[in-house]
């Protein structure tokens, strides 16, 4: 199997494995909203405010199980007018998962080892999650397909913070111990960092930053434009 047919495959297959843990979550917080037994930790508090945790869930859960798939490369191609159509879910999607996010952050009363360091890094990410979407959307209507994609990598890799959450509590749990407020900040917080570096890492490796326009080498020109969002 060539590396291009195995990214084809591994790059989704990856991200929805990162995705399965909120999804999970997400499932068994609406379970409870349907009036299913209490599994997950904190629901009074998360139940005083049913509709936005509702539309943060389903947007997140619609955000990364069908973003996974906008990364792979032959997929993309294959698919054009998948690509596209996805496109136009993904990003109110995308847009209602860092708004509700941020809605959340600053009205729901705070979990018990909730610092105000981690309120201000979540208010942070919710604007840049939310900002990136927008110039993503803005890059692509002007046909500009390198920083589009760039913006939307910037955007789902903040958005799948919640994933690289798990890993590194579960670091902190093995090598520490239980949680405390100071932990819950600093493993929080590391988790978007090495997403946003990690994203970092891609765009630049790829080349990600430079518009291609459709003026420019023809051929690649016309995929990227079957590819637009």
């Amino acid at each position: 199997m060539t590396p291009s047919a195995r990214s084809n495959w591994l790059i989704p297959a990856g991200l929805l494995v990162l995705a399965a843990v909120p999804v999970l979550a997400g499932g068994l917080r609406l379970a409870e909203f349907a009036g299913g037994a209490q599994v997950l930790p904190d629901g009074d508090r998360i139940t005083s405010a049913p509709l936005p945790v509702v539309a943060h869930i389903v947007a997140v859960t619609v955000f990364s199980v069908l973003g996974a798939f906008q990364f792979a490369p032959r997929f993309r191609r294959r698919h054009r007018r998948w690509h596209r159509v996805a496109g136009r879910l993904l990003i109110p999607c995308g847009l209602l998962t860092a708004l509700s996010g941020l809605w959340l952050t600053l009205f729901l009363p705070p979990g018990p080892f909730d610092s105000d360091a981690l309120v201000a890094v979540r208010v942070v990410v919710s604007v840049a999650m939310a900002g990136s979407i927008v110039l993503g959307l803005v890059a692509v209507r002007r046909r500009d397909f390198g920083r589009h994609r760039a913006w939307m990598i910037r955007g789902y890799a903040i958005g799948m913070g919640a994933g690289t959450q798990f890993f590194t509590q579960m670091a902190w749990l093995a090598a520490v111990g239980p949680l405390t407020t100071s932990g819950r900040t600093g493993t929080m917080t590391a988790a978007w960092l090495i997403n946003v570096l990690l994203a970092e890492w891609i765009i630049r490796r790829r080349g990600g930053t430079a518009g291609a326009r459709p003026a420019v080498r023809g051929r690649r020109a016309r995929e990227d434009t079957a590819l637009a969002v």
